[in-house]
């Protein structure tokens, strides 16, 4: 279920910009990648980090409502 719900998080993230702490973004940019390479493991990469789905959601959530992180994220998972 996670699988399905990555492009869209992270297609939120980007349309809407992004906020929170350098490392929040850092980390999420972090995580974003590793699901990206290995979307099917998406559930075992969030729980590597400590992060349950409803974490990782709020994380995205909070970065997409941030416009300065949004542009960090964008720019971070685009390297």
């Amino acid at each position: 279920m996670i699988r399905a719900f990555v492009p869209v998080l992270l297609a939120l993230t980007v349309a809407c910009g992004g906020a929170a702490s350098g490392g929040k973004v850092e980390q999420a940019i972090a995580i974003a990648k590793e699901i990206r390479a290995k979307p099917d493991e998406a559930e075992k990469i969030l729980g590597e980090h400590k992060l349950t789905v409803e974490q990782w959601e709020d994380l995205m959530y909070e970065i997409a409502g941030d416009p300065a992180m949004a542009g960090q994220f964008e720019a971070g998972v685009q390297k």
